[in-house]
């Protein structure tokens, strides 16, 4: 299997750890987790590097030339000019990684080796010199107090082994010391407190900076973590928004936004456009009472959102900004927008459905020879007149005598302009409020308002003899006609059983009685009797 690349590797190792765990000497436990925080915090430590190896480097390799100007070609004076040399070379080796300005997850191991190696070597070199060259015991014991503070403080803690080189410097020192001063123990006790504390406080100082630094970066890690994600959200969410209003724009059906409180319209699509303003004439903002057709429905409807309830398929009539009536279905859901609340509301636009809805329905209760409305028709607005009369009715059922000669004599095309007419005039002696129909055939039904029996008698008879004087012009020439008449009354309090039904069959039955009378008559039977 192929090893990662760099960049992935690195990238991986930057991402900062879900649980981390930091141990006692400051650092992370695990070792991907702190080469993380090298990485991510590599423009702050390169420094602290670079300036380790320029200025310990320098520092040793001239302490070395000034001993050797001091003091001649003192014994051993070549070995320590030596380790300072070694020194030199992997102070410039730990300077090379701190002049970068990025480093590679890769080379993190050999940048530890070199530094702690660059540490390390300090500890002998300064013991041979401790040992070898002539110097007060003050100064030594200064020169080590120097040396435990700058491994503590001064390299930057990547290494935890990087804490024992303390240690390593002061107990062999203070053997050295023993040995050399056994019986001053003013001086040795002098040593023993500084170079404690020191190791002591080096110590602490050092892995509180360590913790303090990587704790520090968590914090960093995890705000650049959360605003990251909030962008992410915030993205998201505008993303979102902009699909919404691009579908809400896009949508075949009519769609308002509007505030519940005034019902200021506060947004609508296109197809809400063509819907209410098609034409553009609306220049001031839009209102949703501007298209009710009946604002008392608005009231009730904003009732109903106020309380909570949607509303789902209403049938409902508006007036665009032309003032044309448009009858629409209506589902409305009461949301919050932007903290206030608002309903969200869909139309569609039923005016061709309803129109075509009418003339199915006119198709389908009117006659078309005539123009009378069909039996049907006739029953729908009976029953209406039958319910609201407050008076007497009378119900006229009206038969053209020997119609059969007509089609049979002139054709059937006389007998429909005999029909046609015969309609005409019926439609045009009665009131405002009668209900004419033709029932099929020659045969008619006339329900009218009467202010008694007798009265009915009369308008029946008076359409008998009108009907009986009037000239028929035809394609054939001019026909005289007859009809017979039977008629039926619906007196107050008195209600016949089945109402319509009832005064259609009573009517039926007098109008059989006129035929077989010898026509041309009107006949009456003793309802309610």
């Amino acid at each position: 299997m192929p090893a990662p690349s760099s960049s992935t590797a690195s990238n991986a190792a930057t991402a900062p750890p879900s649980t981390p765990r930091l141990t006692a000497s400051g650092l992370f436990a695990e070792d991907l987790q702190d080469d993380a925080y090298v990485l991510a915090n590599w423009p702050r430590i390169r420094g602290r590097v670079r300036d380790i190896g320029v200025y310990g480097g320098s520092a040793f390799l001239l302490m070395g030339l000034v001993d050797y100007a001091i003091l001649g070609p003192v014994p051993m004076l070549a070995l320590i000019l030596l380790g300072r040399l070694a020194m030199a070379g992997y102070g410039w080796q730990v300077t090379r990684h701190g002049l970068r300005p990025t480093i590679a997850l890769e080379q993190l191991p050999r940048l530890r080796r070199q530094l702690f190696l660059f540490e390390l070597l300090t500890v002998p070199t300064f013991l041979l010199e401790v040992g070898v060259l002539p110097t007060s015991a003050a100064f030594s014991i200064m020169s080590a107090l120097t040396l435990v503070f700058a491994l503590y403080a001064f390299a930057p803690l990547l290494c935890r082994h990087s804490l024992w080189l303390g240690p390593m410097v002061t107990l062999p020192f203070m053997g050295m010391v023993i040995a050399g001063f056994p019986l001053d123990w003013r001086l040795l006790a002098s040593a023993a407190l500084l170079l404690g504390f020191a190791n002591i406080a080096g110590w602490q100082l050092a892995v509180a900076q360590a913790r303090h630094l990587r704790l520090a970066w968590l914090d960093r890690e995890a705000l650049r973590l959360e605003v990251a994600e909030r962008k992410l959200v915030e993205q998201a969410l505008e993303r979102s928004q902009t699909h919404l209003r691009r579908l809400f724009e896009a949508a075949p059906v009519a769609m308002v936004l509007l505030r519940l409180e005034d019902g200021a319209i506060l947004r609508y699509n296109q197809a809400a456009r063509t819907l209410l303003d098609p034409k553009g004439l609306s220049r001031q903002p839009l209102v949703s009472l501007d298209f009710y057709a009946d604002p008392q429905r608005r009231e009730l409807l904003r009732a109903h959102l106020r309380a909570g309830q949607a509303l789902s398929q209403i049938e409902l009539q508006l007036r665009n900004a032309e003032g044309l009536l448009r009858d629409t279905l209506v589902s409305a859901q009461p949301i919050e927008h932007e903290g206030q609340a608002c309903v969200l509301i869909g139309l569609t636009d039923v005016s061709g459905l309803k129109q075509l809805q009418r003339q199915l329905q006119q198709q389908a209760e009117q006659d078309m020879l005539t123009g009378l409305p069909n039996r049907r028709g006739f029953v729908a607005g009976a029953n209406e007149l039958l319910d609201r009369a407050d008076s007497a009715l009378a119900l006229l059922m009206i038969d053209l005598d020997h119609f059969k000669r007509i089609n049979d004599s002139h054709g059937h095309r006389v007998g429909d302009e005999v029909l046609e007419q015969f309609g005409a005039l019926l439609n045009a002696h009665m009131r405002q409020g009668d209900r004419v129909a033709r029932f099929g055939g020659e045969e008619f039904v006339v329900l009218l308002a009467v202010a008694s029996g007798r009265a009915a008698v009369d308008a029946a008879e008076r359409m008998r003899s009108y009907v009986e004087q009037h000239p028929f012009a035809t394609s054939a020439g001019v026909l005289r006609l007859s009809v017979s008449i039977g008629l039926a009354l619906r007196e107050p309090g008195k209600p016949v059983q089945n109402d319509l039904a009832s005064l259609l069959q009573a009517a039926d039955d007098a109008l059989y009685r006129a035929k077989q009378g010898g026509r041309n008559r009107v006949e009456m039977p003793a309802l309610g009797a």
